[in-house]
């Protein structure tokens, strides 16, 4: 079981969102725990880096074996979450 490691942006985005899409999110982010044995939308993005696909919202997160830790960097809607 991994640890799963949130920036603090993704709280802040988290905060602003309406209730039912908050609570879908945050079920989304504690089974990241099992990854890589859930069946979501995810797709390898760069050589650590994944994309999680919830409707129009993106998950990008960093997956560490050598650690077994995931660190959720940012969630936001989709013409936004790969601007850096």
């Amino acid at each position: 079981m991994n640890k799963v490691l949130i920036h603090r942006r993704v709280i802040k985005f988290l905060d602003n969102l309406e209730e039912n899409r908050r609570v879908r999110i945050l079920e989304v982010l504690k089974s990241l725990r099992n990854f890589p044995l859930i069946r979501a939308d995810i797709k390898k993005i760069g050589s650590k880096t994944y994309r999680l696909r919830i409707g129009n919202i993106r998950i990008i997160f960093d997956f560490d074996k050598c650690e077994n830790a995931v660190f959720v960097k940012r969630v936001d809607y989709r013409g936004r979450a790969y601007k850096k």
